[in-house]
């Protein structure tokens, strides 16, 4: 009998560790998507720049023919 309860007690422990690794991984989750959102507002507004430096070129191109 005792051990079942040494089984049970054993399997208790695991069961606390995988739930640490879990909130560790939801943590790393949060943190990597906010991330995400940062660099695509970053290369968003490099997109809008590139575009106007693009028409900038272009009319100046067009201006000097």
């Amino acid at each position: 009998m005792e051990d079942v309860y040494a089984k049970i007690d054993s399997l208790k422990a695991e069961q606390k560790e995988i739930m640490r690794d879990i909130r560790n991984l939801e943590t790393c989750t949060t943190i990597n998507e906010k991330d995400i959102a940062t660099i695509n507002k970053q290369l968003e507004k490099i997109s809008t720049n590139i575009t106007w430096i693009l028409r900038i070129i272009i009319s100046a191109i067009v201006m000097s023919v």
